[in-house]
């Protein structure tokens, strides 16, 4: 029985140095955490809380305080706008049957380049409908697309009237279904 005792006191001995050794390590990682949750704390707070210095605090007063120059449109800036008839037509995309309905407006340079527009209007408004018509749903559909086309309709009307007579495209409905 002595022998017996001597070996449990022996294994129980054994398992509290195992589990002072676990704990011990579980209290380390413990403390570590701890450790870095307050520096991050710390580190957030100074980033997002710190106060401008009184140098950028003037130079905003300054700038609010300042004058904004408003540049009051010329004669010689604003153009004339012809407005086209609406373009309704079939998008090319091979998997549904979308179609684009756009009613767009030309500011032209003068009467001159207006004369120009009203006389070429049959070309214009063939070169327009291709271009709608060769466009997917998806090439359409952003504000980058639109873009991208207002830009090709420019080019192309400003092939047919010649260069520098075209000031801008605005599109006063766009509607894809």
């Amino acid at each position: 029985m002595a022998k017996e005792e001597k070996k449990e006191k022996a294994e129980a001995e054994a398992k509290e140095a195992k589990e002072k050794k676990g704990g011990s390590k579980l209290l380390i990682i413990i403390i570590a955490l701890l450790v870095l949750i307050i520096i991050g704390g710390a580190g957030a707070f100074f980033l997002l809380f710190s106060a401008p210095s009184d140098e950028e605090i003037a130079k905003e007063i300054k700038q609010d305080e300042s004058p904004q120059e408003i540049v009051a449109p010329t004669p010689e800036s604003i153009g004339v706008v012809v407005d086209l008839k609406p373009f309704l037509v079939n998008l090319a995309d091979p998997k549904a049957r979308h179609f684009l309905k756009a009613t767009l407006s030309l500011e032209v340079k003068d009467d001159e380049a207006k004369g120009l527009v009203e006389q070429f209007l049959p070309k214009i408004r063939n070169d327009i409908l291709l271009l709608l018509s060769s466009k997917t749903l998806e090439d359409v559909i952003t504000i980058e697309g639109k873009v991208r086309l207002k830009d090709e309709i420019m080019s192309r009307v400003s092939r047919i009237i010649g260069p520098g007579q075209l000031k801008d495209v605005y599109f006063s409905q766009f509607v894809v279904q």
